[in-house]
This record gives structure tokens, sequence and C-alpha cells, in this order.
């Protein structure tokens, strides 16, 4: 024993023993949390769902499928094209109401400023993505023709509109119909050309799509339709160009010299030799007569 009282060192012991007891009691204490939680299974879905706001619960909306493209203003109406029938030489005119297109041709070909065929100047194109097909055996169908062409006078160009160039107009267009030559013997071919001119003073948007577009092939007289580029091809699609003014743009088919109706029978005749004449429309806008000569 020290010079303390033996009560001072009793307390000291109890103490001492009193810490050991608390600090074995912490450690037990920590090893059995330890112990349930290493026991208890991984991931309970019932307290994950039942912590989550229910923002995140909940099912979020579809979002709304994006509007129809809406109608082209240069979309085809619901009226087919007037048929390209001239008068019938002796026949009274025919009645027609105002401002629509007259039917009958004219006794001569469109005037030419230069006297040589214009050239084609325009931006766009066919299609190619649209299938074009013609009854087997025929291969007579309009294509776009890049033969060089001389231009053609115009008016001095108005400027452009910020929005664009506008759509053409029956009214600032003009049709001529053409052959390569003006005698042909039976047996060839005549390449027969339909151009399309842009008469006015700015740039315009016009769809040139084969199936607006048509050569038709009659009679001296014009009282009998011989051959149509549209009844034996089925080619349609949209072909938007950009025409510019007093640059004219040209299609042309290679004509086989015979007969057709719409719906393309397989019977055809060879058309003899004659006096003919040719015309071509785009849409109701359309060409005056151009003569030519089949010979035996």
């Amino acid at each position: 024993m020290g010079p303390l009282p033996a009560s001072v060192y009793w307390r000291r012991r109890w103490a001492a023993i009193a810490s050991v007891f608390t600090v074995l009691v912490l450690l037990a204490s920590g090893t059995a949390a330890i112990a349930r939680a290493a026991a208890a299974p991984e991931g309970d879905d019932t307290t994950s769902l039942a912590s989550r706001p229910a923002a995140v619960s909940a099912p979020q909306q579809a979002s709304p499928s994006p509007a129809a493209p809406g109608a082209s203003v240069l979309q085809p109406g619901t009226e087919g094209p007037r048929s390209l029938q001239p008068e019938p030489e002796g026949a009274p005119p025919q009645s027609r109401p105002e401002g629509a297109p007259s039917l009958q041709p004219g006794p001569e070909g469109p005037p030419s400023a230069t006297g040589e065929p214009p050239r084609a100047l325009v931006e766009g194109g066919p299609d190619t993505s649209t299938a074009e097909s013609s009854a087997p055996g025929t291969g007579e169908r309009l294509l776009p023709d890049d033969a060089p062409r001389a231009s053609s006078s115009a008016p001095s160009p108005a400027p452009v509109p910020p929005t664009g160039p506008v759509a053409c107009t029956n009214e600032m267009l003009a049709v001529a119909a053409e052959v390569d030559r003006p005698e042909h013997r039976v047996g060839e071919r005549p390449l027969l050309r339909l151009v399309v001119t842009n008469v006015s003073d700015q740039p315009c948007v016009r769809d040139l799509d084969p199936v607006r577009q048509e050569i038709v092939v009659w009679s001296a007289d014009g009282s009998e339709r011989l051959w149509s580029s549209n009844d034996c091809s089925s080619a349609q699609g949209v072909d938007l160009r950009t025409l510019v003014p007093g640059q004219p743009v040209a299609s042309s088919v290679r004509w086989a010299g015979r007969t057709s109706e719409p719906g393309c029978p397989l019977e055809r005749s060879t058309v003899p030799a004659g006096d003919y004449r040719v015309m071509s429309r785009v849409d109701d806008v359309i060409s005056p007569p151009t003569p030519f000569v089949r010979t035996s």
C-alpha cells in the first residue's frame, strides 16, 4: 500500500475496471451490427421503390409524333390535263371559258428571236428515286434533252424575292413543239421535242414531271390523233425546276413511227407516208402545231 489511504486505491481500481467493461460492451455492439448487415439480403426492391420520389416512379409520357409534311404549292390538282386535240380545218371555233387556254393550234409555230432553238439553263432535275417505265418494246418516253440550245430574248430580270423563286403560272410560260428534221422516211425514228420557256422577267419554279408533259402526233388536218408520248409510258414523280427567264428547257422522245392509244395496246400500226403535225403541252399550256412529212 502507498502513502494514500486505502480507499483511494480501491476507487482507482473500480474506475479502471468500469472503463475496460465499457470498451468491451462497445466492441460487442459494433461486431453484432456488422454481422447483421452482412447477413441482410442485397437490394430490397420494395424498400428501394418505396423510397423513390413519386415523380421518378411515374411513367414518362410518349413524345408526340411529328406532323405530316404539308402539301406542296405545286402539287397536281384533281383534274387531269386537257387533250391536245386541235380543231379540224373548217370547223367553227369552240367556246371556252374566259382565261382558259385555247386548244386550237395556230397556223405557224412559236416565234423565235434568234431563229435558232434556245438553250436550256435550269436548276434542279428529275427525281431519280422515282422509277420510270414504258411498255415493253416501245422505249418511247419523254426524257430531259440537254443538247446545246441558243438563248432567246427575255426582259430585264427582276430581283428574286427574299423567299425564293415564285411558282410559274401558265402566263409565265411558252411551250413549243419541234422535230429534228422536217422530213423523215418511213422506218426512221424522228426525234420529237417539247420546249418550255420562262417568258417572264423573274425565275420561277415548275413541276416538269413527264406525266405533266405530252407530245402528240396528229394528221395534217388535225382530225385524227395518231400517237402520244403518254400512251405507252407510266413515268411519274416530281421534277421541280427553277426556270430562268429566256433560258428554255427541252424534253425529247424518239418516235417509233407507229400509232398508239391510251393504255398502249399491243397492236400498233405503222404511220404511212404523208403530211403530219406535232403538238406539245405542259399541263394546260399548249404549243402551236409544227408540221413535218413522212416519205416512202
